[in-house]
């Protein structure tokens, strides 16, 4: 959880360059890990982080002092990535694509103590080989919490297509763990 003062809030919407430094500080790692799971190149990370932290900064008179500040820093980032993707796709005249197959929301989820088995660097590296498109819904259904319907509006795809890369995601980082299982086993055995 992050620590930041109201005081450095309000030294922020005042214009107070050392404190806007003082709140990138604090808020960079955050925003590179939630830029992380959506984006592989690690400049256009970068580059996403520094126009969400000035979004941040745009936005933050306009903030509810109610909510977690770490929680709309978040949302912030995520948006900023998605728009960012989306804007890149049209430039590169690319969609979403539109699913018909409607995923099994019942579908199992646990990948039977295997993430114990792995480190958190090797599975990034795993969600990294997943599509862009899969790899953001899974990671705003899965990670974020977001709804599919939510999802769905966020991204212009149906409900359905956000389901289906849901499963789709699920299938191919159990497909990668048991490949990395078998693998672990065979250096194991021999």
């Amino acid at each position: 959880m992050l620590r930041i003062s109201s005081s450095l809030l309000e030294r922020c919407i005042r214009k107070d360059s050392s404190a806007q430094f003082e709140l990138y500080t604090v808020l960079r790692d955050t925003l590179l890990s939630v830029a992380h799971r959506y984006e592989k190149d690690v400049l256009l990370r970068k580059a996403m982080v520094n126009a969400a932290f000035l979004k941040i900064l745009e936005h933050l008179v306009n903030k509810d002092p109610d909510a977690p500040i770490e929680a709309w820093c978040r949302r912030i980032m995520i948006n900023t990535v998605l728009n960012e993707q989306r804007n890149d796709r049209r430039a590169n005249g690319q969609g979403y694509g539109k699913h018909v197959e409607i995923a099994d929301e019942h579908a199992p989820t646990a990948f039977n103590g295997a993430e114990e088995m792995i480190q958190t660097e090797e599975l990034r590296h795993m969600m990294d080989r997943l599509p862009t498109v899969t790899r953001a819904v899974f990671n705003l259904y899965a990670i974020d919490g977001w709804k599919h319907k939510e999802i769905a509006a966020t991204l212009g795809i149906s409900e359905g297509t956000s389901k289906w890369h849901v499963s789709h995601a699920r299938q191919a980082l159990q497909e990668m763990l048991g490949e990395r299982l078998r693998s672990h086993l065979k250096l194991r055995i021999a």
